[in-house]
């Protein structure tokens, strides 16, 4: 057995003592790769960067870095140009009466794209500090975070049959259009190396278990509508369908909750292909980070609020249904999804398939285990009764697609005609719901009646009925 001593040393700007660390591995063995020292060799230096941070890595008090972060970071940025039209956004919110809805889409498109940006490159930058398990989790949270406070405000406005299609129509863009192009994409050819026809997915623990979570999640969010068509047709059950929906939603979060423990405690090396992961250091300090993020959140929140909001108003010009909006049309249109997307299309183009499909498994299991129950609940809060009430089709088709996915990543393996397959699959579901009326609206009259410890049994019957018998 020989020792071997590997001694990371950091860059002397940077205020990180040199750690020692030791490796110790058996003749030929998993210990002697270059591959798993250079991977041990990452760990190591993210660990390092965790637990050696300075105030000035904080905070800097000084408001010459501040001008500097903030000019290096509009400099980095190509379409900071961009930027100009979120003042004409905010003013055109003021005159939307008058202004047509193609103009408004069109402005805050354009505006949310830098904005976007910027919440990448600050996700970035927090990463590089705390470690590479955070990244797909923190990517997908951006995202899913302006989802949820734009669903927020469709919620307020009691339009549940779109939060409900918006919820699901996220999941399935997701694990069949993004997940699809980036099986479709890996397999391509590209410069300097010909069309690899099956690409092998390394993570494949982590791909097994997202898809089981997964699996999961659809027999939650069937469960109380499938309850609602077993149900005797005597019995009212508006009042047990917002009680299993909330139940549901409770559950759900404490299992992401637990997934999030699994993800990034005790199965955080497993889940992760660090031969993928790009080794930087982070560009500015922590508090300008996170108010960058919080900065770019609240932008693009606001922007995505009225291009949903135009999005709306040319559904009902051109008679558009409620499903279609929300099953295909928000999911694909709103910009900081949109751009995700992209990353993960990019990653996949460079050969970076485990990190593409950990962004997008990560964000199908938080929309499925975090976005929708926590919209149940604050519905609860709210006075807005939002239940898991889904259509037939819509049980159906998430089904059968987590179903689809399930068995192509069964063999870790991606090919193009596998990407094929997801990518039919969505334009099969796209299509249907083109043609899928409008179902009624809810009913939430009895929402003040509802006692979560009272079950609704059928009415007994009368006793004139049980004497003539």
């Amino acid at each position: 057995m020989t020792d071997r001593i590997v001694t990371e040393r950091f860059d002397s700007s940077i205020t990180m003592p040199t750690p020692e660390v030791y490796y110790a591995g058996g003749d030929g063995g998993a210990g002697d790769s270059p591959s798993n020292e250079k991977e041990k060799g990452k760990e190591t230096n993210h660990e390092a960067r965790k637990s050696s941070l300075k105030t000035s890595e904080i905070i800097q008090h000084n408001p010459a870095v501040w001008y500097k972060h903030t000019k290096s970071l509009l400099a980095g940025i190509k379409s900071n140009w961009l930027l100009i039209f979120f003042i004409p956004a905010v003013v055109m919110t003021k005159y939307k009466g008058h202004i047509s809805s193609i103009v408004i889409f069109i402005f805050n498109m354009l505006a949310i794209i830098p904005l976007a940006k910027i919440l990448t490159i600050s996700i970035d930058d927090i990463t590089a500090r705390i470690g590479p398990a955070y990244q797909s989790v923190l990517h997908a949270f951006s995202g899913n975070c302006v989802e949820l406070i734009i669903l927020g405000f469709a919620l307020y406005d009691k339009q549940y049959s779109i939060v409900r299609s918006s919820v699901l129509g996220a999941i399935l863009s997701n694990i069949l259009l993004i997940l699809g192009a980036v099986f479709l994409i890996a397999s391509l050819p590209k410069k300097g190396r010909p069309a690899n026809l099956n690409t092998d997915i390394d993570a494949a623990f982590f791909v097994n278990t997202s898809a089981s979570v997964l699996a999961l999640a659809v027999l939650a969010l069937v469960t109380p509508a499938t309850f609602k068509i077993a149900a005797p047709p005597e019995t009212g059950i508006n009042c047990d369908m917002q009680n299993i929906s909330r139940a549901t939603a409770i559950i759900l979060l404490l299992l992401y909750a637990g997934l999030l423990v699994f993800q990034l405690k005790t199965h955080a090396k497993e889940l992760i292909d660090m031969t993928e992961v790009e080794q930087h250091e982070a560009k500015y300090f922590l508090v300008f980070d996170i108010l960058l993020a919080a900065l770019a959140i609240a932008g693009i929140t606001f922007c995505s609020k009225y291009l949903v909001i135009s999005i709306e108003h040319l559904a009902e010009e051109y008679r558009l249904g409620h499903s279609f909006v929300g099953m295909v049309l928000l999911p694909t249109c709103v910009i900081s999804n949109a751009l995700e997307h992209y990353h993960a299309i990019k990653d996949a183009h460079k050969d970076k398939i485990d990190t593409a499909i950990s962004l997008v498994l990560n964000t199908s299991v938080q929309i499925a285990l975090l976005v929708g129950p926590l919209l149940v609940i604050v519905g609860w809060i709210i006075n807005r009764p939002l239940t898991l009430d889904f259509t037939q089709l819509e049980i159906a088709v998430l089904a059968c697609s987590v179903l689809i996915v399930n068995y192509l990543v069964a063999d870790s393996k991606a090919n193009w005609l596998e990407g094929a397959m997801l990518l039919a699959s969505y334009l099969i579901i796209a299509v249907a719901f083109f043609y899928f009326p409008n179902s009624p609206t809810d009913n939430d009259a009895s929402l003040a009646e509802c006692n979560p410890l009272r079950r609704n049994l059928p009415p007994k019957p009368s006793s004139t009925a049980s004497a003539a018998h």
